[in-house]
Protein backbone atom coordinates (compact mmCIF):
# COMPACT_ATOMS: atom_id res chain seq x y z
CA UNK A 1 0.00 0.00 0.00
CA UNK A 2 1.53 3.13 -0.88
CA UNK A 3 1.45 6.27 1.37
CA UNK A 4 -0.86 9.36 0.60
CA UNK A 5 2.56 11.33 -0.31
CA UNK A 6 3.63 8.87 -2.85
CA UNK A 7 0.41 9.03 -4.77
CA UNK A 8 0.36 10.18 -8.31
CA UNK A 9 -2.73 11.46 -10.46
CA UNK A 10 -4.05 8.31 -11.22
CA UNK A 11 -4.02 6.42 -7.71
CA UNK A 12 -6.58 10.24 -6.90
CA UNK A 13 -8.27 9.02 -9.92
CA UNK A 14 -9.09 5.18 -8.90
CA UNK A 15 -9.14 4.71 -5.25
CA UNK A 16 -12.11 3.84 -3.62
CA UNK A 17 -12.93 4.20 -0.29
CA UNK A 18 -11.45 1.14 2.00
CA UNK A 19 -8.30 2.01 -0.18
CA UNK A 20 -7.68 5.57 1.26
CA UNK A 21 -8.62 4.78 4.56
CA UNK A 22 -5.71 2.21 4.61
CA UNK A 23 -3.34 4.75 2.70
CA UNK A 24 -4.27 7.13 5.58
CA UNK A 25 -3.52 4.90 8.09
CA UNK A 26 -0.18 3.27 6.41
CA UNK A 27 0.97 6.88 6.38
CA UNK A 28 1.12 7.43 9.77
CA UNK A 29 -0.32 10.68 10.93
CA UNK A 30 1.46 12.63 7.45
CA UNK A 31 -1.89 13.46 5.28
CA UNK A 32 -2.51 16.89 5.27
CA UNK A 33 -6.36 18.46 4.05
CA UNK A 34 -6.59 21.94 2.79
CA UNK A 35 -10.68 23.30 2.91
CA UNK A 36 -10.74 26.21 0.75
CA UNK A 37 -13.85 28.38 0.04
CA UNK A 38 -14.99 28.36 -3.63
CA UNK A 39 -17.51 31.02 -3.40
CA UNK A 40 -15.46 33.72 -3.30
CA UNK A 41 -12.60 34.63 -6.52
CA UNK A 42 -9.48 32.97 -6.18
CA UNK A 43 -6.36 34.10 -4.10
CA UNK A 44 -4.26 34.10 -7.64
CA UNK A 45 -5.94 35.10 -10.71
CA UNK A 46 -6.44 32.50 -13.11
CA UNK A 47 -5.54 29.42 -10.67
CA UNK A 48 -8.58 27.81 -8.55
CA UNK A 49 -7.95 28.05 -4.49
CA UNK A 50 -8.32 24.36 -5.13
CA UNK A 51 -5.22 24.32 -7.53
CA UNK A 52 -3.29 26.03 -5.46
CA UNK A 53 -3.94 24.01 -1.85
CA UNK A 54 -2.82 21.46 -3.59
CA UNK A 55 0.15 22.69 -5.17
CA UNK A 56 1.16 23.58 -1.82
CA UNK A 57 1.38 20.09 -0.24
CA UNK A 58 -2.44 19.01 0.62
CA UNK A 59 -3.55 15.42 0.13
CA UNK A 60 -7.49 16.27 0.00
CA UNK A 61 -9.27 19.78 -0.74
CA UNK A 62 -12.23 20.58 0.78
CA UNK A 63 -14.46 22.50 -1.25
CA UNK A 64 -16.55 25.13 1.58
CA UNK A 65 -19.63 27.13 0.49
CA UNK A 66 -19.97 24.90 -2.34
CA UNK A 67 -24.09 24.56 -3.49
CA UNK A 68 -24.36 21.58 -4.53
CA UNK A 69 -27.74 22.32 -6.43
CA UNK A 70 -26.04 24.27 -8.59
CA UNK A 71 -22.10 23.99 -8.57
CA UNK A 72 -19.56 26.95 -9.31
CA UNK A 73 -16.11 26.80 -8.35
CA UNK A 74 -14.20 30.49 -9.01
CA UNK A 75 -11.49 30.04 -10.92
CA UNK A 76 -12.51 26.39 -13.07
CA UNK A 77 -15.94 27.33 -14.03
CA UNK A 78 -15.48 30.87 -14.89
CA UNK A 79 -12.71 30.14 -17.51
CA UNK A 80 -13.45 31.92 -20.32
CA UNK A 81 -15.63 34.85 -18.49
CA UNK A 82 -13.27 38.52 -17.71
CA UNK A 83 -14.77 39.23 -14.62
CA UNK A 84 -13.08 43.04 -14.75
CA UNK A 85 -15.62 43.92 -17.51
CA UNK A 86 -18.42 44.17 -14.68
CA UNK A 87 -21.59 43.88 -14.65
CA UNK A 88 -22.46 41.94 -18.33
CA UNK A 89 -19.68 39.38 -17.51
CA UNK A 90 -21.25 38.87 -13.72
CA UNK A 91 -24.44 38.21 -15.98
CA UNK A 92 -23.00 35.94 -18.02
CA UNK A 93 -21.73 33.96 -14.54
CA UNK A 94 -25.17 34.26 -12.84
CA UNK A 95 -26.07 32.40 -16.05
CA UNK A 96 -24.60 29.59 -16.22
CA UNK A 97 -25.87 28.97 -11.93
CA UNK A 98 -29.94 28.46 -13.30
CA UNK A 99 -29.42 24.80 -12.30
CA UNK A 100 -29.86 23.58 -16.12
CA UNK A 101 -26.01 22.22 -16.48
CA UNK A 102 -25.70 18.44 -16.38
CA UNK A 103 -23.87 18.10 -12.81
CA UNK A 104 -23.04 14.62 -12.85
CA UNK A 105 -19.51 13.86 -12.65
CA UNK A 106 -18.72 17.61 -11.39
CA UNK A 107 -16.42 16.40 -8.59
CA UNK A 108 -14.75 13.92 -10.66
CA UNK A 109 -14.36 16.77 -12.90
CA UNK A 110 -12.97 18.90 -10.45
CA UNK A 111 -10.75 16.02 -9.71
CA UNK A 112 -9.09 15.97 -13.19
CA UNK A 113 -7.54 19.76 -12.47
CA UNK A 114 -6.93 19.22 -9.43
CA UNK A 115 -5.42 16.20 -8.46
CA UNK A 116 -6.42 15.03 -5.37
CA UNK A 117 -9.18 13.52 -3.29
CA UNK A 118 -11.69 15.99 -3.35
CA UNK A 119 -14.53 16.71 -0.62
CA UNK A 120 -17.49 18.61 0.20
CA UNK A 121 -18.79 19.99 3.42
CA UNK A 122 -22.80 19.61 4.25
CA UNK A 123 -24.10 21.23 7.14
CA UNK A 124 -27.21 19.57 9.23
CA UNK A 125 -28.51 23.05 10.29
CA UNK A 126 -31.52 23.28 12.74
CA UNK A 127 -34.79 23.77 11.07
CA UNK A 128 -36.69 26.57 10.12
CA UNK A 129 -32.91 28.52 9.47
CA UNK A 130 -32.75 30.57 6.68
CA UNK A 131 -29.63 28.95 5.02
CA UNK A 132 -28.83 27.69 1.58
CA UNK A 133 -30.40 24.52 0.31
CA UNK A 134 -27.89 23.51 -1.94
CA UNK A 135 -25.46 23.70 1.58
CA UNK A 136 -27.49 21.70 4.14
CA UNK A 137 -27.42 17.83 4.96
CA UNK A 138 -30.48 16.65 3.36
CA UNK A 139 -31.16 13.43 1.33
CA UNK A 140 -31.40 15.52 -1.86
CA UNK A 141 -27.48 16.52 -1.17
CA UNK A 142 -26.70 13.07 -0.54
CA UNK A 143 -27.20 11.72 -3.37
CA UNK A 144 -25.80 14.46 -5.39
CA UNK A 145 -22.42 13.96 -3.35
CA UNK A 146 -22.68 10.42 -5.37
CA UNK A 147 -23.65 11.33 -8.34
CA UNK A 148 -21.12 13.86 -8.58
CA UNK A 149 -18.69 11.82 -7.45
CA UNK A 150 -16.95 13.13 -4.21
CA UNK A 151 -14.92 10.90 -2.28
CA UNK A 152 -15.89 12.32 1.18
CA UNK A 153 -18.20 14.26 2.80
CA UNK A 154 -17.57 16.29 5.75
CA UNK A 155 -20.32 16.70 8.01
CA UNK A 156 -19.98 19.99 9.52
CA UNK A 157 -21.16 23.44 11.08
CA UNK A 158 -19.78 26.91 9.41
CA UNK A 159 -19.49 30.14 11.71
CA UNK A 160 -22.92 31.16 12.98
CA UNK A 161 -25.05 28.28 11.89
CA UNK A 162 -25.75 26.51 14.99
CA UNK A 163 -24.72 23.65 14.30
CA UNK A 164 -25.45 20.94 17.22
CA UNK A 165 -23.74 17.85 18.21
CA UNK A 166 -27.71 16.06 18.16
CA UNK A 167 -28.10 17.45 14.01
CA UNK A 168 -24.12 15.80 13.59
CA UNK A 169 -25.15 12.49 14.83
CA UNK A 170 -28.74 12.16 12.87
CA UNK A 171 -26.82 13.38 9.81
CA UNK A 172 -24.15 10.89 10.11
CA UNK A 173 -26.62 8.34 10.28
CA UNK A 174 -28.72 9.69 7.34
CA UNK A 175 -25.32 9.89 5.65
CA UNK A 176 -24.57 6.26 6.33
CA UNK A 177 -27.65 5.05 4.75
CA UNK A 178 -27.50 7.02 1.49
CA UNK A 179 -23.58 7.05 0.67
CA UNK A 180 -23.28 3.68 1.73
CA UNK A 181 -19.98 2.52 1.65
CA UNK A 182 -18.83 4.06 -1.61
CA UNK A 183 -18.33 7.91 0.35
CA UNK A 184 -15.83 8.39 3.37
CA UNK A 185 -17.93 10.64 5.84
CA UNK A 186 -15.75 12.60 8.59
CA UNK A 187 -17.60 14.52 11.18
CA UNK A 188 -17.45 16.68 14.10
CA UNK A 189 -16.83 20.35 14.52
CA UNK A 190 -13.81 22.59 14.55
CA UNK A 191 -15.18 25.07 16.61
CA UNK A 192 -18.65 26.29 18.20
CA UNK A 193 -20.49 27.31 15.09
CA UNK A 194 -23.02 29.34 17.15
CA UNK A 195 -23.87 26.67 18.98
CA UNK A 196 -21.76 24.00 21.25
CA UNK A 197 -18.21 23.17 21.18
CA UNK A 198 -17.87 19.58 21.19
CA UNK A 199 -15.39 17.77 23.93
CA UNK A 200 -17.07 14.87 25.16
CA UNK A 201 -14.61 11.75 24.37
CA UNK A 202 -17.64 9.44 24.72
CA UNK A 203 -19.76 11.84 21.79
CA UNK A 204 -17.06 11.60 19.53
CA UNK A 205 -16.90 7.89 20.28
CA UNK A 206 -20.87 8.14 19.20
CA UNK A 207 -20.00 9.92 15.94
CA UNK A 208 -17.94 7.18 15.08
CA UNK A 209 -20.19 3.77 16.08
CA UNK A 210 -23.11 5.89 14.13
CA UNK A 211 -20.98 5.47 11.04
CA UNK A 212 -18.45 8.33 10.44
CA UNK A 213 -15.25 6.93 9.14
CA UNK A 214 -13.05 10.00 10.19
CA UNK A 215 -14.50 12.11 13.19
CA UNK A 216 -12.91 15.99 13.50
CA UNK A 217 -12.15 17.55 17.03
CA UNK A 218 -9.70 21.09 17.09
CA UNK A 219 -6.35 20.60 16.91
CA UNK A 220 -4.58 21.82 20.50
CA UNK A 221 -4.31 25.63 20.64
CA UNK A 222 -7.12 26.37 18.35
CA UNK A 223 -10.39 26.75 20.83
CA UNK A 224 -10.06 27.98 24.37
CA UNK A 225 -9.19 25.20 26.77
CA UNK A 226 -7.95 22.50 23.86
CA UNK A 227 -4.56 21.47 24.99
CA UNK A 228 -2.60 18.30 23.91
CA UNK A 229 -3.92 16.57 26.48
CA UNK A 230 -7.45 16.70 25.96
CA UNK A 231 -6.92 16.11 22.24
CA UNK A 232 -5.37 12.97 23.10
CA UNK A 233 -8.55 11.63 25.08
CA UNK A 234 -10.94 12.42 22.07
CA UNK A 235 -8.47 10.55 19.75
CA UNK A 236 -7.95 7.40 21.86
CA UNK A 237 -11.61 7.28 22.12
CA UNK A 238 -12.39 8.10 18.42
CA UNK A 239 -9.89 5.56 17.84
CA UNK A 240 -11.04 2.49 19.94
CA UNK A 241 -14.48 3.16 18.06
CA UNK A 242 -13.14 2.38 14.81
CA UNK A 243 -12.32 5.77 13.30
CA UNK A 244 -9.67 7.68 12.08
CA UNK A 245 -9.16 11.14 14.04
CA UNK A 246 -8.38 14.24 12.62
CA UNK A 247 -7.20 17.57 13.64
CA UNK A 248 -8.62 20.82 12.65
CA UNK A 249 -7.37 24.22 12.29
CA UNK A 250 -10.33 26.50 11.86
CA UNK A 251 -10.57 29.27 14.21
CA UNK A 252 -8.71 31.53 11.63
CA UNK A 253 -5.18 30.75 12.93
CA UNK A 254 -4.50 29.37 9.53
CA UNK A 255 -3.33 33.13 8.66
CA UNK A 256 -1.20 33.24 11.95
CA UNK A 257 2.56 32.86 11.26
CA UNK A 258 4.40 29.69 9.90
CA UNK A 259 5.61 29.26 13.52
CA UNK A 260 2.25 29.06 14.94
CA UNK A 261 1.33 26.54 12.51
CA UNK A 262 4.22 24.41 13.31
CA UNK A 263 3.23 23.94 17.04
CA UNK A 264 0.01 23.13 16.21
CA UNK A 265 0.91 20.43 13.98
CA UNK A 266 3.12 18.87 16.13
CA UNK A 267 1.13 18.87 19.03
CA UNK A 268 -1.56 17.54 16.71
CA UNK A 269 0.95 14.77 15.71
CA UNK A 270 1.91 13.70 19.29
CA UNK A 271 -2.29 13.86 20.19
CA UNK A 272 -2.42 10.89 17.71
CA UNK A 273 -3.92 12.65 14.71
CA UNK A 274 -4.52 10.30 11.52
CA UNK A 275 -5.25 13.68 8.91
CA UNK A 276 -4.12 17.02 10.28
CA UNK A 277 -7.07 19.75 8.77
CA UNK A 278 -6.12 23.13 7.87
CA UNK A 279 -8.81 25.73 7.33
CA UNK A 280 -9.51 28.36 5.11
CA UNK A 281 -9.52 31.98 6.77
CA UNK A 282 -6.38 33.07 5.21
CA UNK A 283 -7.10 35.67 2.50
CA UNK A 284 -9.97 34.94 0.22
CA UNK A 285 -11.12 31.67 1.08
CA UNK A 286 -7.90 29.72 1.74
CA UNK A 287 -5.07 29.30 3.95
CA UNK A 288 -1.88 31.16 3.45
CA UNK A 289 -0.81 28.69 0.81
CA UNK A 290 3.14 29.19 2.92
CA UNK A 291 1.11 27.87 5.93
CA UNK A 292 0.12 24.77 4.15
CA UNK A 293 3.54 24.06 3.54
CA UNK A 294 4.63 24.59 6.62
CA UNK A 295 2.01 22.08 7.93
CA UNK A 296 3.62 19.33 5.53
CA UNK A 297 6.90 20.04 6.49
CA UNK A 298 6.23 19.72 10.38
CA UNK A 299 4.54 16.62 9.98
CA UNK A 300 6.49 14.72 7.29
CA UNK A 301 9.36 16.84 6.94
CA UNK A 302 10.48 18.56 3.25
CA UNK A 303 11.20 15.30 1.42
CA UNK A 304 7.73 13.67 1.49
CA UNK A 305 6.45 17.33 1.08
CA UNK A 306 8.40 18.22 -1.97
CA UNK A 307 7.49 14.62 -3.62
CA UNK A 308 3.52 15.75 -2.63
CA UNK A 309 4.02 19.21 -4.15
CA UNK A 310 6.01 17.54 -7.57
CA UNK A 311 3.60 14.69 -7.83
CA UNK A 312 0.52 16.74 -8.72
CA UNK A 313 -0.13 15.75 -12.00
CA UNK A 314 2.33 12.51 -12.31
CA UNK A 315 0.21 10.00 -14.15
Amino acid sequence: MKRIFELGFNDFMTMKKAEIIDCIKASEGRTVMAETVIAVPPLVYGVSNPELAASFGADLITLNMLDLKAPFVYGIDDEGIDLTLGVESLNQLMKRLDGKRDISGYARKIKEIVGRFIGVNLEPVPEGKDYPGGRVLSEENLERVVEMGFDYVVITGNPKTGVSKEGILKGIEKARKILGEDVLIMAGKMHAAGNENIYEPETLGDFARAGADAVLVPAPGTVVGVDLELTKQMIEKIHKAGALAMTTIGTSQEGATAGVIEKIALLSKMAGADIQHIGDAGYSGIAFPENIMALSIAIRGKRHTFRRMAYSMKK
